[in-house]
């Protein structure tokens, strides 16, 4: 086993976003913010933003299907380590 399959952190993410609805609709039934679940593997955590990853290629180190999810806009992260 490679030294990058040896140590990863599972992230799981709460946060929210802004939304977009399409056609008419009242003021009560605006949905002016999402609540969303996004879970990977992290691939990077700065100041300002969690990245995670649906998976990553071994071999050359690459990640695919990546989200970045403003820091700002998380309500409750948890890592694992695995």
């Amino acid at each position: 086993m490679t030294e990058t399959a040896k140590k990863k952190t599972l992230v799981y993410v709460r946060w929210f976003d802004a939304s977009y609805q399409r056609g008419e609709c009242t003021l009560e039934e605006m949905v002016t913010r999402v609540e969303l679940e996004s879970a990977g593997l992290l691939v990077q955590e700065t100041e300002d933003s969690v990245s995670i990853a649906l998976d990553e290629y071994l071999e050359d180190g690459t990640w695919r299907y990546i989200e970045h999810i403003p820091k700002v806009n998380i309500l409750r992260m948890e890592k694992v380590s695995v």
